[in-house]
C-alpha cells in the first residue's frame, strides 16, 4: 500500500488532500496424497507405499484485487465542511472489460451553533452540527471467473472393457459475461449536540442503504427444478434502513468528583425487495418483501392435553396428547407444508442498546457497562440426539406433559426424529427461543498512586485496577442457555475476574 498526504491552510480556509493504492493478490495451490501398507519405515516416501486405498487430490485458487483512493477535505473557519472520496477498484473476479468500479461518497458538515443567529437565539445549545452523507461502495463476492464457460473434472467412469477407471469432463457451467460489482448506496443524515455548557448531550443518526446487484441465482424465468446449472446474476435488491441515537449527561459536582454517563440505542430492519423468486402458491411464503434470512416453518401454538383436543384440531396424521399444536395458516382443516410461515429475526437483532457510567472521585475511577440487544429467536437444538440414551435438557424434562401433568407447554419425552415435531422433521417456532438480554458486562475500579511513592524511581504515572467482565445477567427472555452464545451447545460465555497495574516510564 502506497499513500501521500496534503494539508494546506489559507487563512480561514483549510484543504487536505489524500491519494492511495493498494493491492491484494493471492495463488493459492493446495496438494495432498496419502498411501498405507508400507512393508518397512525405513522408506518414508509416496513410492514405497501400496496403492490400494491411496487417497490423492488437489486444488488451486487465485485472486487480485486493485484499488486507487482519492479524499479532498475542505473547511471554513470549523463552521461549513466537506469531504468528497473517490474509489476505483479492480478485480479478477470480473471480465476485462468490466472489470474495474468507481464508487464516489459526498460528506457534508455544517457547524449551525457557529452562526451569529444561533448564538443569540439558541445559546442553551451551545454546540450543533448537521451532517449528511451520501455514499458508494462495491464487493466483489461470489466465485471466480463466473464469465467463462467452465467444465467440471471428475473421476469414476470406465470406458470399453479393459476397467480402467478414466478421468471425465463434465458439462459445462454456463457463464455470465455481464457478472459485476454488487454495490451498496447509504444516505445518512445526523446531528451532534450539547446543551447547557457541554452538560447534556444529544447524538442521532438516520440512514437508508440500497444494496443492489447482489449475486443470486435465477429462479423465477428457469426454477431450479428443471435440473439446468445457471450462473448467478446481478439481480438481487435489499434495503436496509433503521437509526441511533444516544444521548448522554456529564458533571463535574465538584473539584474531586465528577459524573459521565452515556445511553445509546439503535434500530436497523432490512427487506429483500428482488431476488428473481417465483410467484407461491401461499402468499404468507413469499420471502420478496421479507427481512433477509426468514425462516420457513410450522407456527406452534400448544401441546395437546388430551385425545379430545386431537381430534377437536386439525393435526398431523399420528398425533398424540403430548404433542406440539400446529396451527391451520391456511384453514383448509389439514396440516401440511401449506401451513407453513416465515419469521424473522433470525438472522440477526434488530435493537441493540448499551449505557456507561464513569464515576470519578479524587484518584479512583469507577466505570461501569450495561449492553443489550432485542428479539433475536435462535435455535434451542444443536442437534437432535435426545431419546432412548437420555441426554435431554433440562428444560425439556421439567413440567414436560405427562398424563397426570397435562396442562404444559413442554411436550412429551421423544425419541431422536419419531415424532412429526421433530426439528429434523417439521421444524416449527416451539424450537426457537428468544434471546433478548440485558448484560451487566464491564465494571472496572482503578486508582491512581500519588507520584510521591514513585517519582524517584523513575516512574511518570502508576495506577492499579480491579475488573470484572461478563458479571451477570440483568435480564434475559430465555434461562435455557446463555442468549450471547449461538446454542446450548456451547460453552456458555465466561464470567471474568482481573487485578492488574498501568505503570508509565
Amino acid at each position: 500500500m502506497v499513500n501521500a498526504n496534503y494539508v494546506k491552510k489559507f487563512g480561514d480556509h483549510n484543504i487536505s488532500l489524500f491519494a492511495g493504492f493498494e493491492q491484494y493478490q493471492s495463488d493459492w495451490n493446495y496438494f495432498y496424497a496419502y498411501r498405507k501398507y508400507y512393508i518397512s519405515d525405513v522408506i518414508q516416501t509416496m513410492d514405497a507405499g501400496n496403492s490400494k486405498d491411496q487417497n490423492i487430490t488437489g486444488s488451486a485458487s487465485v485472486y487480485a484485487r486493485k484499488s486507487y483512493i482519492g479524499r479532498a477535505t475542505y473547511d471554513y473557519k470549523g463552521k461549513y465542511l466537506a469531504e468528497f472520496v473517490i474509489r476505483a477498484d479492480g478485480s479478477l473476479k470480473f471480465p476485462t472489460t468490466d472489470r474495474w468500479g468507481y464508487f464516489p461518497a459526498l460528506l457534508l458538515g455544517w457547524r449551525a451553533s457557529e452562526e451569529d443567529f444561533w448564538k443569540s437565539n439558541l445559546s442553551f445549545v451551545n454546540y450543533f452540527k448537521l451532517r449528511g452523507s451520501i455514499g458508494m461502495m462495491g464487493m466483489d463476492p461470489g466465485n471466480p471467473f463466473q464469465f467463462m464457460d467452465k467444465y467440471g473434472i471428475g473421476t469414476g467412469m470406465t470406458f470399453g472393457t479393459g476397467g480402467a477407471v478414466g478421468t471425465v469432463v463434465g458439462p459445462p457451467t454456463v457463464a455470465n459475461p455481464n457478472i459485476t460489482w454488487e454495490t451498496q448506496t447509504t444516505y445518512n443524515l445526523g446531528f451532534e449536540s450539547k446543551f447547557a455548557n457541554d452538560l447534556f448531550s444529544l447524538n442521532g443518526e438516520v440512514f437508508y442503504q440500497k444494496r443492489e446487484d447482489i449475486l443470486v441465482t435465477k429462479d423465477a424465468s428457469v426454477p431450479n427444478y428443471t435440473g439446468l446449472s445457471l450462473p448467478q446474476e446481478n439481480l438481487g435488491i435489499v434495503d436496509n434502513r433503521g437509526f441511533e441515537i444516544e444521548a448522554g449527561y456529564h458533571k463535574a459536582i465538584n473539584k474531586d468528583l465528577r459524573i459521565d454517563a452515556t445511553a445509546n440505542f439503535s434500530y436497523n430492519h432490512n427487506e429483500i425487495v428482488e431476488m428473481d423468486e417465483p410467484a407461491k402458491a401461499k402468499p404468507w411464503q413469499q420471502l420478496t418483501g421479507t427481512s433477509y434470512g426468514a425462516w420457513l416453518m410450522y407456527d406452534a401454538i400448544g401441546i395437546y392435553k388430551d385425545q379430545a383436543q386431537v381430534d377437536a384440531t386439525p393435526h398431523v396424521t399420528g398425533a398424540k396428547p403430548g404433542d406440539v399444536i400446529f396451527r391451520d395458516v391456511s384453514g383448509d382443516g389439514k396440516i401440511d407444508g401449506d401451513d407453513r410461515i416465515l419469521f424473522d429475526k433470525v438472522d440477526a437483532p434488530e435493537t441493540f442498546y448499551g449505557a456507561t457510567v464513569n464515576v470519578n472521585y479524587k484518584a479512583f475511577t469507577l466505570s461501569v457497562q450495561i449492553q443489550g440487544q432485542g428479539k433475536f429467536l435462535k435455535n434451542s437444538q444443536y442437534d437432535n440426539r435426545r431419546g432412548e440414551a437420555g441426554n435431554y435438557y433440562q428444560w425439556q424434562f421439567d413440567n414436560r406433559w405427562t398424563p397426570t401433568n397435562t396442562v404444559t407447554n413442554i411436550a412429551r419425552a421423544y425419541n431422536r426424529d419419531d415424532l412429526y415435531w421433530s426439528p429434523d422433521v417439521r421444524m416449527s417456532d416451539y424450537w426457537l427461543e428468544n434471546t433478548a438480554y440485558c448484560r451487566l458486562k464491564n465494571v472496572v475500579l482503578n486508582y491512581v498512586i500519588p507520584q510521591k511513592y514513585y517519582s524517584k524511581i523513575g516512574l511518570a504515572r502508576a495506577s492499579v485496577y480491579v475488573s470484572g467482565n461478563n458479571l451477570g445477567l440483568i435480564y434475559s427472555a430465555t434461562r435455557k442457555w446463555d442468549p450471547e452464545t449461538n446454542n446450548p451447545g456451547v460453552y456458555p460465555t465466561m464470567k471474568t475476574f482481573a487485578i492488574g497495574a498501568n505503570i508509565t516510564f
